[in-house]
């Protein structure tokens, strides 16, 4: 881990393809403020990850996935390489982790 660096944070096309996904679900079932405050935890969670990836459990040690929720409904899963941090999905917290794709 190295202190001061400003990690590049890369979101792939599966969790793009979730993350709106989810914004339409909050969008045809919740609230606008509902689906305002997804985005704006999301947004704290990248900037978080930009200087501190290390901050969030490790999921799998083996894959060296690591989690943190957005909300206590949705989970971010990343990975660590090379001063990049590469979201790999978004996913709702109420699934079967064994459906979970990494």
């Amino acid at each position: 881990m190295e202190i001061g660096i400003n990690y590049e944070v890369l979101i792939s096309e599966n969790a793009q393809i979730r993350f709106k996904e989810i914004l339409l679900y909050l969008d045809i079932n919740w609230s606008e403020s509902v689906k305002n405050n997804f985005v704006l935890n999301f947004k704290k969670i990248i900037e978080i990850l930009k200087s501190n990836p290390y901050l969030f459990q490790e999921f799998s040690k083996k894959k060296k996935i690591r989690k943190c929720l957005i909300t206590k409904h949705n989970a971010l899963y990343y990975t660590i390489s090379n001063n990049k941090v590469q979201i790999i999905t978004i996913q709702d917290t109420r699934q079967n982790p064994k459906k979970l794709k990494l």
